[in-house]
């Protein structure tokens, strides 16, 4: 759950085919924040005591199946900073998204460590091409995600 009116830092990865194409989980906010849901790639929040390159194999790994050591991990490729307001406008909510890149050839996504809350917040996943993110009326999490992975 997050706490109003705090900063979250979360450790994520680019999920990348060969040919460029990205991973991406369509997920609700939680439930009280009342914003619709958004596209964002695997990831989540950095736990006290874990580094970021910590996080995000441990997310990865939880979210996907996909389990990889730091050495595979690699070097941080992009940080984006942002604030969302809960839907009613009652509070907000500053993050740092930290994102590390992967490539994969293909996988068949394993959700059995997924939480209750990803059990019910993730409602679809599904490859996307550069170009559609680029031109994608979806909402994104974070809104410059192309940004962020085009950038390199």
């Amino acid at each position: 759950m997050t706490v109003p009116g705090s900063h979250r830092q979360t450790a994520r990865v680019i999920l990348r085919r060969g040919n460029g194409d990205i991973f991406l989980l369509l997920t609700h906010f939680d439930p009280e924040v009342g914003l619709p849901p958004r596209w964002i790639t695997p990831g989540g929040g950095i736990e006290p005591g874990e580094s970021i390159s910590q996080a995000a194999i441990r997310e990865l790994a939880e979210e996907t199946g996909i389990v990889i050591d730091e050495a595979s991990l690699g070097e941080l490729v992009g940080k984006s900073h942002g604030r969302w307001h809960w839907a009613d406008g009652s509070n907000w909510h500053d993050y740092t998204d930290h994102f590390f890149e992967y490539i994969v050839d293909d996988f068949v996504l394993d959700a059995s460590q997924w939480t209750e809350d990803e059990k019910r917040d993730v409602l679809e996943y599904r490859w996307w091409a550069i170009q559609e993110l680029e031109s994608t009326n979806e909402l994104l999490g974070p809104p410059n995600l192309p940004n962020v992975i085009v950038r390199r």
